[in-house]
């Protein structure tokens, strides 16, 4: 009796120990795609929207989003037009929790390029998030500061909010040597999110 209780006692230890808060193991990786697939899919050709891939020539492109999952932002992903080599201050930020995450990156100029954060930034379901890419300073010409977005094709404002999946885009803005310029586009400034 004592080694049926043991091998059950076990059993339990084992079943409980290789429980997954969610249920899905492949969702404790940091998803590059999660947003990246959302804004192609949401801001796409049919959805009548162009993709340009160096455009907006001002310092700061942001937006605000909000994310319907708990998890955190574990990476930040850019493309450098092809007019500039130079690095960029990166922001997150969640307007929740005042939690946030700054730094400068260099990203490749020919596809793009997803970089680790150092310190993730947590977020709750509902959280509303604000991604920034703002050049550095120093650069020489004013085409140095363009980046993709995706536009209207009728040349109007974006309708915010954008609803893709578990993520509701808010507003966009664009501004430094210029601007502020609200909801022109969306800015292409993906990351990456482990979902909890």
């Amino acid at each position: 009796m004592k080694t049926f209780k043991a091998l059950l006692f076990s059993f339990f230890v084992i079943l409980i120990n290789s429980c997954d808060n969610d249920n899905n193991p492949t969702n404790n990786v940091c998803d590059t795609t999660y947003v990246s697939s959302a804004i192609t899919n949401a801001y796409s050709a049919a959805n009548g929207y162009d993709d340009l891939a160096e455009f907006m020539d001002l310092e700061t492109h942001e937006y605000s989003v909000k994310i319907n999952a708990a998890g955190e932002i574990c990476s930040i992903g850019y493309q450098n037009p092809s007019t500039y080599t130079g690095g960029y201050t990166m922001e997150i930020i969640n307007t929740n929790t005042n939690t946030s995450y700054s730094g400068v990156h260099v990203f490749s100029q020919t596809g793009l390029d997803y970089q680790p954060i150092t310190i993730p930034v947590q977020v709750n379901s509902g959280d509303i998030i604000i991604v920034k890419r703002t050049i550095l300073p120093g650069y020489t010409m004013l085409n140095e500061t363009i980046g993709r977005v995706l536009r209207k094709s009728n040349n109007a404002n974006v309708p915010y909010p954008v609803i893709q999946g578990n993520i509701e885009f808010l507003n966009s803005n664009f501004y430094g040597t210029g601007g502020p310029i609200p909801d022109f586009a969306q800015p292409y400034i993906a990351f990456g999110f482990q979902v909890y």
